[in-house]
This record gives C-alpha cells, sequence and structure tokens, in this order.
C-alpha cells in the first residue's frame, strides 16, 4: 500500500496535549509521518461456505450443507425448439428444514420452455436438510442445469444374444481449481441408447456397472456447471477416472443460511462472506468493515479505532471469540491481528449487549472463528504491497484432529521510505489452532499473538547513536494462547476455557509495560422446556504487571502515579446469567444479570449490572401458516426496545497492550443503555433496521480529548513586563497539566440519535447495505452541555458488491462524515470543522486452474483524493491503493 498526501493549514493547529502526554513516542512519531507526507490489501477469501450467525451459544456450531437424496438431473422437454449449442438454466433452490423445496426462482430468465423444466424437476428434488448446530434450518442454494443439443438418431441394429458384456465405471468427482469432493451429484452414463445413473457419495465418488462399448458420462450437481466426457468400456474391465468439475460462480459463499436462528438481539448486526471480505477500503480486512456501519465513526480514516456511538475507542471491546485482544489492528492503516480466514463472521453491538459481554460501556467487536473439519485442507498465500501472508491447514494423521498455521508479515517501512527516512514502521502476526473431537464434543488449541515495532532516527547524534541510525522508539505487542473444550446434548450444553496472555509495551528506551493474564472461563446452556433457554456461567482474570519508570534523566513524563503501583495487580471475577423466553409465539423475552468484583491490590470495586431486551413480532404479512417458525422471525415486522446498565474499570482512551485498565482508585465507568427500533423485510432480499438510541453516562474517565481549551483561543492578559520574554516552560507545563486533569477527572456525558440500516444480504448477486446516522455525543463541563471532541452529527455509508460473469467482481464504497467539534474564541468545541468524504473501489477476478485457484484485486481507498481534517485548519490528501493476489491451494 502507498500513500501520498499533501498538507494544508489555514490557521495554527491545536495542541493534542493529552495525547502528547500520555502517548509521547507513538503519537510524536505519526505526526512526524503526516508532515513527511506533506513534502511529498484480499480477496475473497477462498474458504469454505460461512456459516450462520451465532447467538451466545457454548461454542461456534457449524453449517452441515443440503445433500440431495434423488438425482437432480432435469428430463429434456418435449417440444423444445431445435438448438446447435449448451442451453443453461440457473435457478435459486429454497431447502426447507423437512428437505423439500419450498421455492424455485430464477436467476436469469431465458427460454421459457427450458425455463419450466428447469423449475418444475427442482421443485421436487429431495434433500437431506442442512443443519447448523446440529438443527435442520433453511438454506438458499443455486442450481445450474444444462440441456445440450439432442443426439441424432442413429440407425436400429439386431441385438446380439447371449450373456450382457459389462464393465465398470469408478471414478472421483473433483472440483476444479479447489480440489475440494463434489457430493450428491448425479453421474449419468449413456451406452447404446440407454441411460444408466448413480449419485457420488461425500468423497466424491462413485461406482457403475454399464455395458461395455462406448459411453457417454454426464455429470449434473448443484452449483456446478454439466460436464461431458466420452470413454471407452471393455468388457469385464474396470476404468478408473478422476473428473475435474467445475463450479457455476466461484463465489465461495452461494449457500447462505436463510432463516438460520430464531433471533435473540435487539442491537446486532452480523456480517459473513462476501460482506467480511470485498468491501471496498477495507483491503479484504473484516474487522475494518465494522466501520462502514451505523453509529460508527472514526479518530481518522487512517487511524482505524472506531468511536461507537460517541465513546472513546477504549470503551469498546474488541474481541475473538469473546477473549479481548489488546491490539486489534496494526498500526497506522495496518491490517487487522488475525488472518481474514480464520474469520467465520463477526458480530457488531453498537449498544445494549447481552450479560456475557462485560467490562465495557460503549460496543463490543467480536470476531467468531469456526472449528476446522477432520477432512480439510488448505494452502493459502497472499502477497500485497502491504505485506505477505500464509496460511496452512491439514488434517493431523492419527489423532482425528485438523491443525493450522497462519502469519503474515508487513513490511509499510518500505513504502514509507518513499516519503520520509526519519521512520519506519514493521509488523508481523501468527495463528496456530488445532481442532479435535466430534461435532458434540470436541476441543481447540489456539495460539496467536501480534507485534509492531516504529523506529525513528533522533534529532541530535548522540555517543551511543553518532550517526543518527533509526532506533526503537515504540513496540506493541502480545500473544494468547486459548484452551477449550465443549460439549453439547440434547438439552444442554457447556464450554470450559482457560486463557494465558503476555503483553509487551514499549515507548522508547525508558519506560516500559509487561503483563502476564490467565482467563478461566465456563458457560452452560440449558432448555429446560419448549420456549425457555437458560445460560449462565463466569469469568475470572489475574493480571501481573511491571512497570519500567521514567530515569532521573529522563524527560518529564505523565503523573508517575497513573503508572505506579496501582497497575501492578489486577484481579476481577464474573457471574452471569440469562434466560430466552417466549411467554408466547410472538415475544420475547431477554432479561439478564451480571455482577463482577475487581481489584488491584489497593481499591476494590462492585459493578451489577441488570440487563433487559424485548421484540415483538407485529405480523408476518403475506406468509404461509405452515411457515417454520424462523422464517416467520425472519420474515416479520418486529418492535424492539431495551435497556441496561453496564460497567467498565478506566481504560486508556485507546487500546494499548499492558493498558488494559487503569487504577481503580478513579472509580468505574458506568452507562445507561436504552435503544427502541424497529425491524422489517422490504422484500425477500432487502430488509430494514431503524433505532432510536440513548446512553446516559457517569461518569467519563480517561476520555479521549484533543481539542484546546478556550483559555488558550481567547486572549489572555500578560504575565510578564513589557520587554520581557514569556516563559514557554509555563505555558508548556500549564497545559500538560490541563490534559492530564480533564483525563483524570470525572465527567458526565450522553449520546442520543438515530440509526438506520437498509440492507441486502449477499445470499446471490449483488450485496450491499446503506447505513445512516443522525447522532449527538456531549459532555458536561463547566455548567452546560458541549460537543465530544470526536462527535459526528451525520454518518452515512453506502456499500455494494456486484458479481460479474467469468468471476469478475466489482465493488465501491461512498462515506460522508460532518465535521468534527472545534474550540474558537466563541467557546469550547463551539464550532465545526470541515466534513469528510471519501469513495473507494475494489476489482477482483478470480482464474481456476485444475488444482488451484488465483485471485488478483485491486483496492483503492479514497480514489478521488478528498481531503481529511485531522486538526482544526490542517488537511492532508492521501490516496491508498493496494494490489494483491492470493492463491489458494
Amino acid at each position: 500500500m502507498a500513500l501520498t498526501a499533501a498538507t494544508t493549514r489555514r490557521g495554527p493547529p491545536t495542541r493534542g496535549g493529552v495525547a502528547a502526554a500520555l502517548l509521547g513516542a507513538w503519537l510524536a512519531l505519526v505526526g512526524s509521518l503526516g508532515d513527511a507526507l506533506a513534502q511529498s490489501e484480499d480477496l475473497r477469501t477462498a474458504s469454505p461456505p460461512p456459516k450462520p450467525r451465532q447467538t451466545a451459544a457454548p461454542a461456534p456450531a457449524s453449517l452441515e450443507p443440503p445433500e440431495a437424496l434423488t438425482a437432480t438431473t432435469v428430463p429434456y422437454p418435449s417440444g423444445a425448439p431445435a438448438h446447435d449449442g449448451p442451453i443453461t438454466v440457473r435457478v435459486i433452490i429454497r431447502v426447507g428444514p423437512d428437505g423439500k423445496v419450498s421455492k424455485v426462482t430464477l436467476a436469469r430468465p431465458g427460454l421459457p420452455i427450458f425455463d419450466n423444466a428447469v423449475r418444475h424437476a427442482a421443485g421436487r428434488f429431495m434433500f437431506r436438510p442442512a443443519r447448523y448446530g446440529g438443527k435442520p434450518v433453511t438454506v438458499d442454494i443455486r442450481y445450474a442445469h444444462t440441456f445440450l443439443p439432442p443426439r441424432r438418431p442413429t440407425p436400429k441394429t439386431t441385438a446380439a444374444t447371449g450373456p450382457p458384456r459389462n464393465a465398470m465405471l469408478v471414478g472421483r468427482l473433483r472440483e476444479k481449481g479447489t480440489r475440494l469432493p463434489v457430493q450428491r451429484a448425479t453421474v449419468a452414463v449413456g451406452v447404446s441408447g440407454r441411460r444408466y445413473t448413480t449419485l457420488s457419495d461425500k468423497r466424491g465418488r462413485f461406482r457403475l456397472k454399464v455395458p461395455a462399448g462406448r459411453a457417454r458420462v454426464t455429470i449434473h450437481g448443484t452449483g456446478y456447471l454439466a460436464f461431458l466426457q466420452m470413454e471407452r468400456l471393455r468388457v469385464d474391465e474396470s476404468l478408473k477416472v478422476a473428473y475435474l468439475v467445475e463450479r457455476d460462480s466461484y463465489d465461495p459463499y452461494e449457500i447462505v443460511v436463510y432463516s438460520e436462528r430464531r433471533r435473540t438481539e435487539v442491537s446486532r448486526t452480523t456480517l459473513r462472506g462476501r460482506e467480511l471480505t470485498q468491501v471496498p477500503g477495507t483491503f479484504g480486512d473484516p474487522f475494518r468493515v465494522i466501520q462502514t456501519l451505523p453509529g460508527v465513526s472514526s479518530i481518522m480514516a487512517l487511524l482505524p479505532f472506531p468511536v461507537v456511538r460517541g465513546a472513546s475507542p477504549g470503551s469498546t471491546g474488541f474481541l475473538i471469540d469473546g477473549v479481548r485482544v489488546p491490539l486489534l489492528y496494526h498500526l497506522l492503516a495496518g491490517p487487522s491481528v488475525i488472518h481474514p480466514a480464520f474469520i467465520d463472521e463477526i458480530s457488531f453491538y453498537p449498544g445494549g449487549f447481552p450479560v456475557p459481554y462485560g467490562g465495557y460501556t460503549a460496543g463490543i467487536i467480536d470476531g467468531r472463528t469456526r472449528r476446522a473439519r477432520k477432512d480439510e485442507k488448505l494452502a493459502d498465500i497472499d502477497l500485497n504491497f502491504l505485506q505477505t501472508g500464509v496460511m496452512l491447514r491439514h488434517p493431523v494423521p492419527g489423532m482425528e484432529a485438523t491443525a493450522t498455521a497462519a502469519g503474515r508479515i508487513g513490511y509499510p517501512g518500505v513504502l514509507m521510505s518513499l516519503a520520509t527516512d526519519d521512520a519506519s514502521l514493521s509488523y508481523w502476526d501468527y495463528q496456530l489452532r488445532l481442532d479435535g473431537g466430534t461435532r458434540n464434543s470436541g476441543y481447540t488449541v489456539f495460539a496467536f499473538g501480534a507485534s509492531d515495532e516504529v523506529t525513528a532516527r533522533p534529532d541530535e547524534p548522540t555517543a551511543e547513536n553518532p550517526d543518527r541510525d533509526l532506533e526503537p522508539v515504540l513496540r506493541l505487542s502480545f500473544h494468547r494462547l486459548d484452551l477449550r473444550y465443549q460439549h453439547e446434548r440434547r438439552r444442554f450444553g457447556g464450554l470450559y476455557r482457560l486463557v494465558f496472555g503476555l503483553d509487551d509495551t514499549v515507548l522508547g528506551p525508558e519506560f516500559g509495560l509487561r503483563s502476564l493474564i490467565a482467563e478461566p472461563r465456563a458457560r452452560w446452556s440449558w432448555r429446560p422446556k419448549e420456549g425457555l433457554d437458560v445460560r449462565f456461567g463466569f469469568q475470572g482474570l489475574a493480571r501481573d504487571t511491571s512497570v519500567q519508570s521514567p530515569s532521573d534523566e529522563a524527560a518529564p513524563g505523565p503523573d508517575a502515579d497513573v503508572f505506579a503501583d496501582d497497575l501492578s495487580k489486577f484481579y476481577s471475577g464474573s457471574v452471569w446469567v440469562e434466560a430466552l423466553w417466549r411467554p408466547w409465539e410472538d415475544l420475547l423475552v431477554r432479561p439478564g444479570l451480571r455482577t463482577d468484583v475487581l481489584y488491584d491490590g489497593h481499591t476494590t470495586a462492585p459493578g451489577f449490572d441488570p440487563r433487559l431486551t424485548w421484540r415483538y413480532r407485529l405480523g408476518t404479512p403475506g406468509l404461509a401458516a405452515e411457515a417454520t417458525a424462523t422464517a416467520r422471525d425472519d420474515q416479520a415486522l418486529w418492535v424492539k426496545g431495551g435497556v441496561g446498565l453496564f460497567h467498565q474499570p478506566p481504560r486508556f482512551f485507546l487500546p494499548v497492550p499492558g493498558l488494559d485498565t487503569m487504577p481503580l482508585r478513579y472509580g468505574l465507568l458506568e452507562a445507561i443503555q436504552t435503544t427502541l427500533g424497529v425491524e422489517m423485510p422490504l422484500s425477500e432480499t432487502f430488509s430494514l433496521d431503524a433505532q432510536l438510541f440513548y446512553n446516559h453516562m457517569d461518569p467519563v474517565i480517561f476520555d479521549f480529548e484533543i481539542n484546546s481549551p478556550l483559555e488558550d483561543v481567547q486572549r489572555q492578559a500578560p504575565t510578564r513586563r513589557p520587554g520581557e520574554l514569556p516563559d514557554e516552560k509555563a505555558i508548556s507545563n500549564d497545559g500538560e497539566d490541563y490534559a492530564l486533569d480533564q483525563l483524570l477527572q470525572g465527567q458526565l456525558g450522553r449520546a442520543y440519535g438515530l440509526e438506520i440500516l437498509l440492507r441486502r444480504k449477499a445470499r446471490n448477486g449483488v450485496f450491499g447495505w446503506l447505513s445512516y446516522t443522525l447522532s449527538l455525543s456531549e459532555r458536561h463541563k463547566d455548567g452546560s452541555w458541549v460537543a465530544f471532541d470526536f462527535d459526528r452529527t451525520h454518518l452515512l455509508n453506502l456499500v455494494a458488491g456486484i458479481p460479474l460473469p467469468r468471476n469478475w467482481e466489482v465493488g465501491a464504497r461512498f462515506q460522508y462524515q460532518s465535521g468534527k467539534p472545534a474550540t474558537t474564541t466563541f467557546g469550547y468545541n463551539s464550532a465545526r470543522g470541515e466534513g469528510y468524504m471519501r469513495i473507494d473501489v475494489r476489482i477482483d477476478k478470480r482464474a481456476v486452474w485444475r488444482e488451484w485457484l488465483l485471485d488478483f484485486y485491486v483496492d483503492i481507498g479514497n480514489v478521488t483524493l478528498f481531503p481529511e481534517e485531522v486538526a482544526t485548519g490542517a488537511t492532508i490528501r492521501y490516496v491508498l491503493p493496494t494490489v494483491g493476489f492470493r492463491a489458494r491451494l
């Protein structure tokens, strides 16, 4: 990825006192990079079909696609017009939980006689239903049937008498490009005017006895192009063959759950499939897609720290399978620290999240992984301007388990050197995983970690570095080991976990933090009767932190008390219980209670969080009475609401390893969140979700503030005699003291607004959404309400992806954010800066070979070079182009 930038200043920039005081080298480096720039990323993940979204279940489940129980061929229609070439009809088949086809829709109309023949035949197909978590669900699948020109009649011959002269055709079907087995496909062999058929098994194998002679072999399967091969079969011989069958389209997300699970959350958006990896401007990174959803703004487009409903980024939890990740993104415009192929889906709660999630007062971003199949094999290689990544997955012989290893090395410093030689950045991450056991009883060992290192050239030569070579000024790293065991029975299930961690942060040569972490967890689910699910669990945390304080010769830093004994120890324990209760069919109530006790060696802080959400179905217009319960949920008009109390320990305003919590003597942050909304289907593919929210925050501590106080922009009375220079050190210390006071002082906050999401789900064809947020986030200062420094009144995102023939796909994103507040002589944050507009474009092309796939992609962020305001009166122009290749073997 390359950056080009130009900075325009129209006035004196404001002072980022807080950031300069507590982030030191990090933000100083970011500023130096911006000044240097002034002078001068995925492909569609070729992974198995995405699995349905998951609620608070014991463990992520897996989707078992439907399997055909009958032949999936279509008789040639009588009276059809003559044609010389093949005619392909594509349809979407809806398979219900009973395995029957409930609906057949033409994907693209053609000749009516052939279209009707396919629709009529497909309506009679029978399947073994798809299953999610062991339960039958409704899915949409794509099916293509090709009508070949009928063979010309051959002269009749008199059959020879005597015993039949047979041969055996034995073979295996594999998908072209991926080598995956083609399951339940119809293999038809025509010999001497007669037709013999069979189905391939789960491994793609088939065996068929047919008369000897010249044979015409055809293969038909859901989602595959028709296959034709001529063979010569000899008497009493067995011919072994291996056929590569080409998919109708190499979109890996063609089978998507339609009504996978009855809805239980009020404020959750779940993304999967192309919605995770094909959004322009995200460079194929699933977690960056969150910034296109309602209620989410950013500190700066180059810094992917989301501001959720007007709260500091440190108040939002970044999780992998429910476990906190202290550094979700690599620095600057880097990707997330988890390989995209690991992420099966992302659940985003802008607020109102259920009680299994605790310790945060804003939102939750939870990336869900899936267990690998026992026979799953994968080699994924990604190479682009920013990084090189590899992922390998293979069964472990003799263990009934599958191992996965992935890692990436980033080299943005090579491209940064084109703009400046005074700073550089490099990063790496890794993931190691072992999945074993059965679907109902299994284990997972998951280790992952990441490291970012920034180097900079010192301002002046030193005895240790006379040549002013680049030296480390910032290192952020962490490691996690997640041990899991899960079991699930008919009415009871459990998940047991033990997580170990190491966080390591170094700010320059004089200051560092290192934390050792242990987190035991357990959760259970119990269904005592139909319409009632009870879920409960506990979480523990023990953390030991060692702090290296600055030396006496070092420059003055922040208040030492913030980083002293109060950070050395931290313990917490949590218990929670909730119920999903349907007192009657149209009403779902979800009460929950969470209790937390936190202790840091000096202060004990208890938290008591009751929460309640509800959903009421007003009706399901046009839906048949015999429709399944999940279908009625999915196509219903819902009114929903929720209220809850949320606590969190004081956290640093940006996610930094080792600064997970600040001293408890400053008190717990508290928020009361309320929401009321409506959810309705507009058609089979479009849905609308709109909700009002109000968050009351008391107190807000360690808030992210960078705007200057009013005193700094108003003319002050002289403090020195005429002819004397001002005391610059005193002025600097005053600014630092004010910034630190603002950080440590509890404030009253509130945020309220309207969020709208108009969405077309990515079942097939075009996908995308339109999100809009009208909101206001405020803090109470000096007796009045003023806007939060990163408040954005209007947020608009339009995302669209369009698949094209021959495995091309194009996408675009339009984003608009209104201006941030700015301090003027009329008052603190009394004005607004310039709004920000951005257009991103992405192009994907997939090539298919016999044994592997190759994707080529171009992803360009801010293709129109619109300026972004980074401080009052200062803007930066940049473009983020990424070109890359990904091979899947």
